[in-house]
């Protein structure tokens, strides 16, 4: 079970991808790093890693996780170049 609420798809194409993601109270997604490169801007909330109104970029490789340990969803935008799939994104 994913710890996201929910997500929006706003384009997701063979160039890139930008969905707007949920991440309930809690919920964490644990330490990854893409074949690609990966942009984020927190819309709402504030946690452990993510602050609302800043952009995170993680270059490809680059090891990075979500942790909201607050008590509210975390919202945010998330643009991968090249899109995001299963073949680019690892779980370490």
């Amino acid at each position: 079970m994913s710890d996201y609420i929910k997500d929006k798809k706003i384009f997701d194409n063979k160039l890139a991808s930008c969905y707007v993601y949920w991440l309930k109270p809690g919920g964490v997604e644990k330490k990854h790093y893409h074949h690609a490169l990966e942009i984020e801007y927190v819309l709402k909330g504030n946690c452990q890693t993510h602050k609302q109104g800043r952009f995170y970029m993680y270059k490809k490789g680059q090891i990075h996780e979500v942790i909201n340990n607050s008590k509210n969803p975390l919202v945010f935008i998330c643009l991968t170049i090249p899109q995001e799939n299963d073949q680019n994104t690892i779980y370490v």
